[in-house]
């Protein structure tokens, strides 16, 4: 599809407004040597990404005064020598478990793990595909279109247990505490680990060697809260002052915050009429935001199955739209605001009976009201049904 000569590489798009005369996107961009200039489009995809930019805890002071490394696992430094080291990994989500063990191995005298919540965690079914394996699924497609939906289904199976909370959540549950019973012999390491919430309120993670790292003799795990970061040490809330020589922020990203400008109809800012909670017709259109389209906008993230499939669905449905309007030739479509409130209506009634509302925790899924902005509350299979032709009755044209 010779998709490269397409691509603006070192470029940063700072800022989109739509140009009501015009009917066009104005899109600033900046380039690596900060030159800035204006582009235009009829239509305009945005695809950034939920987890992008990285959130770092504004309730801990003295992070500036700290005078040794820092850096975040979502930009991370690869320049840091962690031989000999003192190092502190704030936080024990997606990012730690995958930095922790890594780090543990690299050399360091002594990791601190500071934990605020516990997360439930169970064996990743990860291994290396054999060339055999391999050969077969090149000569035989068919093998492999049914593994991949058998894992599929297999995923989707624990919506049962996450938003119709059938009896099965309480054997899942028994599984994943069977699962650190028997890799955390420590009873007293073992209550640390142990969440006080359902499985699946906070995001569940896959691991096959986080509990044994954190029980290596260089590794402490810290529940006490973080006090203040001083120049070259982390004191917690009981008065403990533990000295290190670097922080890896693992705290992450800002979900709840678009990461650029956005100006719709007469004006109007996207943060502005987010202001309450953000929502999104299907999770990709926004009334007063004409031509624009989100990828993972609101409540397309999910819990229990892979987002590539959200993803696929969502870009059908755009194409699906841009050939209605290329059919009947108008410029502009924006959401209906009456098809846009039923629709995220009847999403949050829906949401408060599952896990990630009733589960007894507070998680990133959520805002700062406790509103869940970020996860489909359903199986995926409904939501790509739901995307399968564009619904035009739902859109105002001109």
């Amino acid at each position: 599809y010779d998709i490269r000569r397409h691509i603006k590489f070192h470029t940063t798009v700072t800022k989109l407004k739509w140009i009501d005369d015009k009917q066009l996107w104005e899109i600033t961009i900046q380039s690596s040597d900060n030159q800035e200039k204006q582009v235009y489009a009829r239509f305009v995809m945005a695809g950034h990404g939920p987890l992008s930019n990285a959130s770092y805890p504004n309730d801990i002071p003295g992070i500036d005064k700290f005078q040794g490394q820092m850096c975040h696992t979502a930009e991370w430094n690869k320049n840091i020598d962690f031989t000999n080291k003192r190092v502190a990994v704030v936080g024990t989500g997606a990012s730690a478990i995958q930095t922790v063990p890594e780090v543990q191995k690299a050399g360091v005298t002594q990791l601190l793990v500071f934990q605020r919540t516990p997360p439930w965690i169970i064996p990743r079914a990860d291994r290396i595909v054999t060339k055999f394996e391999k050969r077969l699924f090149k000569r035989f497609p068919i093998i492999q279109k049914f593994i991949r939906a058998l894992v599929y289904w297999v995923r989707e199976s624990t919506v049962l247990s996450f938003t119709y909370r059938l009896p099965v959540r309480f054997i899942n549950e028994e599984l994943v505490k069977f699962n650190l019973r028997h890799q955390v012999k420590d009873k007293e390491l073992r209550k640390k680990l142990t969440p006080s919430y359902d499985l699946g309120c906070k995001r569940v993670l896959l691991s096959n060697d986080w509990y044994s790292s954190i029980q290596q003799p260089n590794v402490k795990v810290v529940t006490n809260r973080i006090q203040e970061i001083k120049s070259n040490s982390i004191v917690t809330r009981d008065g403990d002052e533990y000295p290190v020589d670097i922080i890896i922020w693992s705290t992450g990203f800002q979900v709840q915050h678009f990461p650029l400008p956005i100006y719709g109809i007469n004006g109007r800012a996207l943060h502005e009429q987010w202001s309450e909670t953000m929502q999104a017709y299907r999770g990709v259109t926004v009334p007063n935001f004409p031509n624009l389209f989100f990828l993972l906008g609101p409540n397309t993230g999910l819990g229990h199955n892979s987002v590539i499939v959200m993803i696929e669905a969502q870009i059908h449905y755009i194409a699906e739209a841009l050939l209605y309007v290329d059919e009947k030739n108008v410029r502009m479509l924006d959401v209906k605001q009456n098809a846009h409130d039923e629709f995220n209506h009847k999403l949050q009634s829906k949401l408060k009976k599952t896990v990630w509302q009733s589960g007894g925790c507070h998680s990133w899924y959520q805002d700062a009201k406790g509103n869940n902005t970020t996860i489909w509350p359903d199986f995926t299979w409904i939501y790509i049904l739901l995307m399968k032709s564009f619904d035009s009755k739902n859109y105002i044209f001109s």
